[in-house]
């Protein structure tokens, strides 16, 4: 692959074998991801996708083939930490809120360490409180929110260092429809008003249909990769 700097990420050749050599979760897989596309890799359960999303986000190695990450290979030389830290935000199906700690507080995190006061810290995620309409809440304990609004304050914790990069996993999994409508509209504003670079892995065609291209995984293999023409023509 030459590099094309409005790629912001690249998968060459990548291939993931579980530890016992007999399963091959990633075969042979190869695309590139543009700054600002908002993308959904969707496949049945066992296709890869989730470890897919786990090479794109640093938090698996390949067993052979590249990542690059803004024309730079990320491999064993690379400060992972510090790449996933200042440059990619991860939406989880489980949250992972602090249960001790109020929206609020969730939010400023992974701010931690970033050189930020106090001040700043609460000034920055109450703005990202309010972006996922959540301002009325940031008091509040995860125990004390619903489960679509435990969703929005994990949307504004992952973007709490403005990363180039956001990848979310079964985002709308846990949701009921009305909640899950909810958080797409608000994954199209991100996308639309912040210019996000957007990932998102799912079981479910409605999702996958709210991105502009969807990758679909089969056996471990991208079995199409196709541009939203419902998008497209609107």
């Amino acid at each position: 692959m030459t590099h094309d700097e409005s790629v912001l990420l690249a998968v060459d050749d990548v291939c993931k074998d579980y530890p016992d050599g007999n399963v091959r979760a990633l075969d042979h897989v190869s695309f590139e991801i543009h700054s600002g596309e908002y993308v959904a890799i969707m496949g049945p359960s066992g296709s890869g996708k989730s470890t897919l999303l786990s090479i794109l986000g640093t938090l698996d190695r390949p067993t052979s083939g590249k990542v690059i990450f803004e024309g730079n290979v990320v491999d064993s030389s690379t400060d992972l930490d510090e790449l996933r830290s200042r440059a990619i935000g991860f939406i989880f199906q489980s949250f992972y809120l602090l249960p001790t700690l109020t929206a609020l507080e969730n939010v400023q995190v992974p701010m931690f360490g970033r050189g930020m006061t106090g001040a700043q810290r609460i000034e920055k995620a109450r703005e990202l409180i309010n972006a996922v309409g959540m301002s009325e809440r940031e008091k509040h304990l995860p125990k004390q929110l619903s489960v679509g609004q435990r969703q929005r304050i994990a949307i504004a914790r992952s973007l709490a260092n403005d990363p180039r990069l956001l990848l979310a996993d079964e985002p709308t999994g846990n949701l009921d429809t009305v909640t899950a409508a909810g958080i797409l509209e608000l994954f199209d504003e991100l996308h639309d008003d912040r210019k996000m670079t957007l990932v998102t892995v799912t079981h479910s065609e409605e999702v996958a249909l709210a991105a502009q291209r969807v990758l679909r995984v089969r056996d471990g293999r991208i079995e199409s990769d196709e541009i939203n023409k419902t998008l497209q023509s609107s």
